[in-house]
C-alpha cells in the first residue's frame, strides 16, 4: 500500500536518493560520455527550498520506505545578469507554480506512484490559488514527456541547461477553472 505524507528537511536523504536515481536513469538517452550530476551537490539549496514556507513537498511511502516525492515552489524570474544569482531572492512570478521535483524510484515506475504525486501537487496548486504551473524535463526523456502530456501539460520551449548539460523542455499547464 502506498501512502503519502508531507515532506520536510528531515527527508533530505531519501529525496536526494530519488533525485539521484532519476538523474542516473537519464544516461539511457543522454549523449555518449554524459555523466549525471550528483544530487548531493544540491543538498544545501534543497534544504533551503524545503525550509521555505512557500515550498510544498509530498513524499510517497511504501512499507515505511520513501519511494518518491513531488515538490513545487512559487515560480521565479530567470536570472539575467541584473537578477540575484540566488533563486530564492529573485522576484516571484504571480500566479505561476513551479514543479521543482517529481521523482519516483525506478523500481516503482508504472505502479501509480507518479500519478498519485502529480495529482496531489496539482490539487494543492489549485487550492493555493495558482493559475498556471510550469516544469522542466530533459527533452530526450520520452517517458517523462509522455507522462506530462497525458496530464494536460503543453511544451512551450526548449533550452540548454548548463547544470544538467542537457536540453530541457519547459512545460506549462492551466490550473484556473476558466483555463487561466
Amino acid at each position: 500500500m502506498i501512502t503519502t505524507r508531507r515532506a520536510s528537511t528531515d527527508d533530505i536523504e531519501a529525496m536526494l536518493g530519488h533525485v539521484q536515481a532519476g538523474l542516473d536513469s537519464d544516461v539511457a538517452f543522454a549523449s555518449l560520455g554524459w555523466r549525471p550530476p550528483r544530487a548531493e551537490a544540491d543538498r544545501q539549496r534543497s534544504l533551503r527550498f524545503l525550509a521555505d514556507p512557500d515550498t510544498w513537498a509530498l513524499l510517497a511511502v511504501a512499507d515505511s520506505s520513501a519511494i518518491g516525492h513531488v515538490a513545487f515552489v512559487p515560480a521565479r524570474e530567470r536570472a539575467p545578469s541584473s537578477q540575484p544569482a540566488d533563486l530564492l531572492e529573485r522576484p516571484v512570478i504571480p500566479g505561476l507554480a513551479h514543479v521543482w521535483r517529481l521523482f519516483v524510484l525506478p523500481d516503482w515506475w508504472g505502479r501509480g506512484v507518479a500519478p498519485l504525486l502529480h495529482d496531489a501537487a496539482i490539487a494543492e496548486m489549485r487550492a493555493r490559488g495558482y493559475e498556471r504551473g510550469r516544469l522542466f524535463t530533459p527533452s530526450l526523456q520520452a517517458r517523462a514527456r509522455r507522462f506530462y502530456e497525458r496530464r494536460g501539460w503543453r511544451s512551450t520551449e526548449e533550452q540548454w541547461n548548463d547544470d544538467f548539460q542537457l536540453m530541457m523542455t519547459e512545460y506549462r499547464i492551466a490550473l484556473a477553472p476558466n483555463g487561466g
